[in-house]
C-alpha cells in the first residue's frame, strides 16, 4: 500500500491498542527458545495436523460446559440488571486451541486479540509462522493486541510503534450458533506493507457493519516490513524451503486456515469466505490468488486499489536488500536474530536510496528509468510465478474463484507529492507534465495533456487542476495497469471476474487523521474502503446524504458478491462493463479506453504501482 502521506507532517497515530486507546510499548529483544521450533504450519505435512494436545472436547463434556457458561452468562446479566448496565454480557468460545471469551453487546458479539500464530520472536524471527501454545484457562478476548512493528512516518527518524509479538485476529459476528452458516469476510488490511493493523480506526471491520451485513467478519494483525518482507541470502539458513521473504504472505495464509479450523464456532460457514483487502491488502489478495498454499482457503476475492507490478525474484531482492544489511553491521543470521526491534527499523532503506521502501514517487508521474526497489519477491514457494504469468500460463495452484477488481478514479491524491498542489495553476500543471514525462522522448506530454484537459475536471471550480494531474497519474500507475490485470484474469479463470471504478467525490476534503495526512477531496485511494465500512464520518466529520448514499451502494454490492459470489444482473462481468460507482451504478463497455491506450503503447506500464 502507498501510504506515503503518512511521511508528511501531518499527525499519525500513535494509539497502539485500539480498544484500550493505551501507548504501544517499545518492543526489546526477546530471546525465546523452542525445542520444537521446526513444527510449522508450513511443513511437508502441509501444516493441517491438529496438536493433540489440543484436541476438542467431547460433546458430553461441550454440554456441561455450556450449562456453566449459561449458569455465567445469567448472573453477569443478572448483575448487569441490578448495576444498570445491560448493555453487555461475556460470552465463552471454544477453539481448537483453548476457549476465549468474548463481549455480546446489543446485537453484536466480538472476539478480539485471538492469537492464530506463536509470537514470531527470537528464533521464530523471520520464519514461516508456528501454531500456537494451547491455553488451559479461558483467554480475554476484550481488547485489540498490539499491531505488528512498524515505524511511522516511514523514516528512519520516525517513532517506533507496535510489537514483534502481533499475530492475532479479531472476530465480529451476529451469532455463535455452530449451525448459522453465515457467510465470513476476511479483511487484509493495507499499509503498504509496512504500517498499519486489523484494527485501525476507520479502516477495519466494525459492529455496525455487522448488524447490518449479517455476517462474520475477521481482521487480523500479519509481519510488516523488515519483519514481514525482508529477503537476504543469510534468512535462508535453516529455512524449511530455502527461501527469505514473504513472511507477510505466510501469515495471511495462517490465519486462512484458523479460519477455517474454528470460524464455525463463530457462527461462520467456512466454505463461504471472501477475502477482501485495499492497496497492499490487495496485492495480498492478488498474491493468495495466485499461492497454491492458499488454495481452497476462500471461495471469493475482492482486490481493492492493489499492486500490479510483482514480478521481482527473491535473488534479486536479496541483492537490493544488501544495504539493509550493510546499515546493520551484521554477516549472519545469528547477529540478525539478536537485533532489537529498534536497529531493524530503522536499518531499512526507507529514503533516497534503492530500494526506497517508502516510494517517495509513486504517487506521482514518473520518470523515466527511476524504479522502486521490492519488497515482495517471487519465492518458487509462496509464489510460484509473477502472478500475470501465473494466469498467462495457467500454472497448476491458483485459486478460481469469483473475483472483483477495483479503483479509484483520482488514487494518488490521497497522499500526493506536492503540499501545495491544491494552489496549482494550469502553468504549472504544463509545467509538471512536461517535465517528468518528458523524461521518455517523443510526443508523450503533448498526447496526455490533449487527453487530460482540465476543463473535463472543473465540474466544480475548487482545485480542478489537481483533479486533473491526480487522474492522469491514477491512470498511468493503477487504473489502466489493473485492467490488463482483469483481463488476464477473466481470461484464465471460469469462475467470473468484474471490475469496478469508483468516481465519487466527497462532500467535502477529509479530515487530517490516523489515515491521512492530506485534505483529499476526490475520488481518492480508500474512499470505496471506507465507504464499505461506513466510516466516512471519521474521515470527513459531517457526511452529507450523498456521502450516505456511496456507502449504501458499495456496501450494497460487496454484501451481494460475498454472499451469492456474483453481482447482480446489473452488474456484468468483465471484460463486458466496467461498473462505474458513485450514488448509482453505471455501466461502460470501455472505460477511458483511449487515455489506457496511450499509456500502454508507450510501454507506461512497468511504472505501475509495486509492493
Amino acid at each position: 500500500m502507498h501510504f506515503r502521506g503518512t511521511r508528511q507532517d501531518g499527525p499519525v497515530n500513535t494509539q497502539g491498542e485500539v480498544g484500550s486507546r493505551s501507548e504501544f510499548k517499545h518492543l526489546v529483544d526477546s530471546e525465546v527458545e523452542d525445542d520444537d521450533e521446526d513444527k510449522t504450519f508450513f511443513s511437508d505435512k502441509d501444516f493441517d495436523t491438529e496438536d493433540p494436545s489440543c484436541a476438542s472436547p467431547s460433546y458430553r463434556t461441550m454440554a456441561a460446559i455450556g450449562g456453566g457458561v449459561l449458569m455465567l452468562c445469567l448472573v453477569v446479566a443478572g448483575l448487569a440488571y441490578l448495576s444498570g448496565n445491560s448493555a453487555c454480557t461475556l460470552v465463552d468460545v471454544t477453539t481448537s486451541y483453548g476457549k476465549v471469551r468474548g463481549r455480546h453487546c446489543e446485537k453484536v458479539y466480538t472476539f478480539k486479540g485471538i492469537p492464530y500464530a506463536s509470537p514470531p520472536v527470537g528464533s521464530l524471527r523471520w520464519r514461516p509462522p508456528k501454531e500456537p501454545t494451547c491455553w488451559n484457562d479461558t483467554l480475554d478476548a476484550a481488547e485489540f493486541k498490539s499491531m505488528c512493528a512498524q515505524i511511522q512516518p516511514l523514516s528512519p527518524k520516525g517513532k517506533v510503534m507496535g510489537s514483534e509479538d502481533c499475530l492475532y485476529l479479531n472476530i465480529w459476528t451476529p451469532t455463535t450458533d455452530h449451525e448459522a452458516k453465515l457467510p465470513v469476510m476476511f479483511w487484509i488490511h493495507g499499509g503498504y506493507l509496512h504500517i498499519f493493523s486489523g484494527a485501525e480506526p476507520g479502516y477495519s471491520p466494525n459492529e455496525e457493519l455487522t448488524t447490518h451485513s449479517q455476517m462474520v467478519h475477521v481482521s487480523f494483525n500479519y509481519r510488516l516490513n523488515g519483519f514481514g518482507f525482508m529477503a537476504l541470502p543469510q534468512l535462508r539458513e535453516g529455512s524449511p524451503t530455502n527461501t527469505s521473504g514473504n513472511y507477510g504472505f505466510m501469515d495471511q495464509i495462517t490465519a486462512l486456515k484458523w479460519v477455517q479450523k474454528n470460524i464455525r464456532s463463530f457462527g461462520g460457514d467456512p466454505n463461504k469466505v471472501t477475502i477482501y483487502g485495499q492497496s497492499s491488502g490487495g496485492t495480498s489478495v492478488m498474491t493468495l490468488m495466485v499461492s497454491p498454499l492458499a488454495k481452497g482457503l476462500f471461495q471469493r476475492a475482492i482486490d481493492l486499489s492493489g499492486s500490479s507490478v510483482f514480478k521481482a525474484t527473491m535473488e534479486e531482492a536479496e541483492e537490493a536488500n544488501q544495504i539493509f544489511l550493510d546499515r546493520t553491521g551484521c554477516k549472519d543470521a545469528k547477529c540478525l536474530w539478536n537485533l532489537n526491534t529498534t536497529t531493524i527499523l530503522q536499518s531499512i532503506p526507507w529514503e533516497d536510496e534503492f530500494p526506497n521502501w517508502s516510494a517517495d514517487d509513486l504517487c506521482d508521474l514518473p520518470k523515466k528509468g527511476k524504479f522502486i526497489g521490492p519488497v515482495t519477491v517471487v519465492d518458487g514457494y509462496v509464489v510460484p510465478a509473477p502472478p500475470s504469468d501465473v494466469w498467462k500460463q495457467k500454472i497448476p495452484g491458483y485459486s478460481d474463484v469469483p473475483y472483483v477488481i477495483g479503483t479509484t478514479l483520482q488514487e494518488p491524491e490521497f497522499a500526493p507529492l506536492y503540499p501545495n498542489i491544491s494552489k496549482w495553476t494550469e502553468e504549472d500543471y504544463h509545467w509538471f507534465v512536461n517535465s517528468l514525462l518528458g523524461t521518455f522522448g517523443g510526443n508523450l506530454p503533448s498526447e496526455a495533456l490533449a487527453l487530460y484537459p482540465i476543463s473535463e475536471f472543473c465540474s466544480q471550480p475548487e482545485r480542478c487542476v489537481e483533479k486533473t494531474y491526480m487522474t492522469m497519474v491514477s491512470d498511468l500507475r493503477v487504473s489502466c495497469p489493473k485492467n490488463v490485470l482483469a483481463q488476464l484474469a477473466a481470461e484464465t479463470l471460469t469462475s467470473p471476474v468484474y471490475r469496478y471504478q469508483v468516481t465519487y467525490s466527497p462532500s467535502c476534503p477529509v479530515k487530517i487523521n490516523n489515515l491521512f495526512s492530506y485534505n483529499s477531496w476526490f475520488a481518492f485511494h480508500l474512499v470505496d474502503i471506507i465507504g464499505f465500512f461506513g466510516t466516512m464520518e471519521h474521515s470527513l466529520g459531517e457526511i452529507s446524504e450523498d456521502d450516505r448514499t456511496f456507502q449504501r451502494l458499495i456496501r450494497k454490492y460487496f454484501i451481494h458478491f460475498a454472499k451469492e459470489g456474483t453481482m447482480p444482473a446489473e452488474w456484468p462481468e468483465y471484460p463486458d462493463g466496467t461498473a462505474i460507482l458513485s450514488t448509482s451504478l453505471n455501466i461502460e463497455k470501455e472505460y477511458r479506453k483511449p487515455q489506457c491506450a496511450l499509456w500502454e503503447k508507450n510501454n507506461m506500464f512497468p511504472y505501475a504501482w509495486i509492493n
